[in-house]
């Protein structure tokens, strides 16, 4: 599959996330926002660990002071990389996204302390660089987490969240994501 298609089924999934999240909430402008960070994820499945990176996008809206919906999208910008009895196993996400119900607290008027529960589908190519052998999978799962949010101008915040992105059938994806987000 090419990049650009890749990019075009990206796209795709993310203005659908948009849309659900557009028809559920109010269209007060106000109330939606974005996020856009970059996550080293902690791959594991059985002996295989490897830390491949995504740059990951969010947008949603406020339906409630306490409560948010979230499209999520994260396209993979680093490939991790293990090696089992000497030979280099590479990994790559190919993509992830997810739709969220986000509760939060203002902490303080300038801190947020939310949590994030949703579905997430992940897609990962696994390859044997020099063999010319690889493999994809894709699933979905149960997604959550938590983190802050602390607002350094009116419209701009800084993001700290740790999410489990997928979690089944022995097989995990975790990570922190650093990221900046932006009320439209």
């Amino acid at each position: 599959m090419t990049s650009l298609n890749k990019l075009a089924k990206a796209s795709a999934l993310a203005l659908l996330s948009l849309s659900a999240i557009s028809a559920s909430a109010q269209a007060d402008a106000s109330k939606m926002y974005g996020e856009i960070g970059y996550t080293p994820i902690s791959y594991t499945e059985g002996i295989y660990k490897a830390n491949p990176g995504i740059l990951r996008a969010l947008i949603g809206t406020e339906v409630h002071p306490n409560l948010n919906l979230e499209g999520m999208l994260g396209l993979g910008i680093v490939d991790g990389s293990t090696t089992i009895s000497n030979i280099r196993v590479a990994s790559h996400v190919d993509r992830v996204w997810g739709l969220y119900v986000r509760p939060k607290a203002m902490l303080t008027p300038d801190l947020e302390l939310f949590g994030r529960v949703g579905y997430a589908s992940s897609k990962l190519t696994l390859s044997l660089p020099g063999y010319g052998f690889s493999s994809t999978g894709s699933g979905g799962s149960l997604s959550y987490g938590a983190g802050l949010s602390f607002k350094v101008a009116p419209k701009t915040s800084l993001a700290l969240d740790y999410m489990s992105y997928y979690n089944k059938n022995g097989a995990q994806a975790t990570g922190f994501t650093v990221g900046v987000g932006y009320k439209f």
